[in-house]
């Protein structure tokens, strides 16, 4: 868990995780890259599966855990301004279980930069919102503050 201070407000966040899919015409070493650098760990899950057609596809998923790793990686989103391009979107983002939700650029993590995905060509991205007692309207409330420093 990694608690934020910034200058009005303090926000939890428990964990971060990470998920992108390969389709079979992807090279799997540039989404595992991509993986890497937009979660800032070297630990990533790959798992093969098959699609609803028999097509290949492989899941790329990572979790942060860490306090620094959290951190970490909100420092970088900041650096790369996300969360200010975020702000008027906390409700339809924040789901019932307390998760921020928004997809980053796989092609563009691939280059070693972090931006918003505007395609289908995503790493999806779930920050979980350590709001007590756990409520939506708690966490909502919690990202909008933090999206508004």
């Amino acid at each position: 868990m990694a608690i934020l201070h910034t200058a009005m407000s303090e926000i939890k966040f428990l964990s971060i995780r990470f998920r992108a899919f390969a389709q079979a015409t992807e090279i799997e070493e540039r989404v595992l890259a991509a993986m890497k650098f937009a979660s800032g760990t070297e630990e990533v899950n790959v798992t093969a599966t098959t699609g609803h057609f028999g097509n290949p596809i492989t899941v790329f998923e990572t979790e942060l855990l860490k306090a620094g790793q959290i951190k970490n990686f909100l420092g970088r989103l900041a650096e790369a301004h996300i969360p200010e391009n975020l702000i008027g979107q906390e409700e339809e983002r924040v789901d019932e279980e307390c998760a921020f939700h928004f997809r980053l650029d796989k092609q563009k993590a691939y280059l070693e930069e972090l931006a918003l995905a505007s395609g289908r060509d995503v790493i999806d991205v779930r920050l979980k919102v350590g709001v007590y007692p756990a409520r939506r309207e708690a966490a909502v409330a919690a990202i909008k503050e933090w999206l508004a420093d």
